[in-house]
């Protein structure tokens, strides 16, 4: 365990990790999984605590199955950065197939922590990749639940 200003960084152990599934409405698959990279709890003396007794850092990994459907042109053209951002246009519509809890145990004191992401909202980029793979910005939102050991 390391102090870092008010907080402990503290080890754990996964108990499980899924990679959740959705339908996307232009026919592509869309995979996404959570997964923890850090926890810290709050010194109960401290001052910048707000009440949450833990933080957590987290990665969120995409992956596709694109269907033909989704699919553009091949091209050759470069696009700079503000193009990219000013080309995602098309929403998407998404239908889950699954969504699971991932759930992880802090070796400190045992507390079992459960996290879950869902997705907010897709957009599609009206600009293709150069190989004609389409360009997807996906916005998640994280849940969790934390489960004290019983005394």
């Amino acid at each position: 365990m390391t102090m870092v200003t008010g907080l402990s960084v503290l080890d754990f152990k996964v108990i499980k990790e899924f990679w959740d599934a959705y339908n996307l409405s232009d026919g592509t698959i869309l995979k996404n999984r959570v997964i923890l990279t850090g926890v810290k709890k709050w010194d109960n003396s401290s001052k910048e605590n707000k009440g949450n007794e833990y933080e957590f850092d987290f990665q969120s990994i995409q992956s596709f199955i694109f269907s033909k459907k989704s699919k553009g042109n091949p091209h050759t053209k470069l696009y700079t950065k503000q193009e990219l951002d000013a080309s995602y246009k098309i929403d998407i519509v998404h239908n889950t197939i699954s969504e699971k809890w991932n759930e992880y145990v802090i070796n400190d004191d045992g507390t079992k922590l459960k996290l879950k992401s869902t997705i907010t909202r897709i957009t599609k980029s009206d600009i293709f990749l150069q190989n004609g793979d389409p360009i997807y910005n996906v916005k998640i939102k994280i849940l969790s639940k934390v489960v004290r050991p019983k005394a």
